[in-house]
């Protein structure tokens, strides 16, 4: 809940006009979070215009089904953030997740290219191996690259497109935590090699 906030809080300075999710739970969660505090923007001093938030989620942000399959695979749920956790996916789960996140890349794209509104903030909002794979999508690279990426949960990443939709997406940044103060994770962390203390 309290990462939920400060997301909102890092955001109440752009008029944010769509917020996609996942349907799972947690990013349900945090896009409401994010949508009552845009909502009431112009009782916290952001602006003076009421804004109207829309609210959509996909199951093609979902990342439930695929990483229970890793926890099975793994036995343990506390490995799942670690830095190149994608890399321990096997071929078949990590084809689903860069399969399932293509479809949600070409929603999303679909959703940002309104022409009518150029200047649209669209916030998507899933578990970060989703948005790994959106970002390979973006970069137009391929699933064997989601390993060298990593994101924490609560972190934000930024993607433009200064030419519209249909030209390229530009990562602007990436696993920004700065927002969460000292809920942050740690800069440093043991990679999965380091024995643990």
């Amino acid at each position: 809940y309290l990462q939920s906030q400060k997301i909102a809080e890092l955001l109440l300075d752009l008029q944010v006009s769509t917020i996609i999710s996942s349907t799972e739970d947690v990013s349900v969660d945090t896009s409401v979070a994010i949508s009552r505090v845009q909502e009431a923007a112009d009782c916290l001093g952001a602006d003076c215009v009421p804004r109207y938030v829309e609210l959509k989620r996909s199951k093609d942000l979902d990342a439930t089904d695929i990483l229970q399959q890793l926890n099975e695979q793994e036995g343990s749920e506390g490995q799942l953030l670690r830095p190149g956790f994608l890399n321990r996916f096997d071929d078949e789960s990590l084809s689903a997740l860069w399969d399932q996140s293509g479809k949600a890349w070409e929603t999303l794209l679909n959703e940002v290219s309104d022409e009518s509104d150029p200047e649209k903030v669209a916030v998507v909002v899933s578990h970060p191996a989703v948005h790994i794979a959106l970002m390979g999508h973006c970069l137009k690279l391929t699933k064997e690259w989601m390993g060298s990426f990593h994101l924490d949960a609560g972190s934000i990443s930024v993607v433009d497109f200064p030419d519209g939709a249909a030209g390229r997406g530009v990562i602007r940044c990436i696993n920004y935590t700065a927002h969460l103060g000292r809920w942050a994770i740690p800069i440093t962390r043991p990679t999965a090699d380091d024995e643990e203390f």
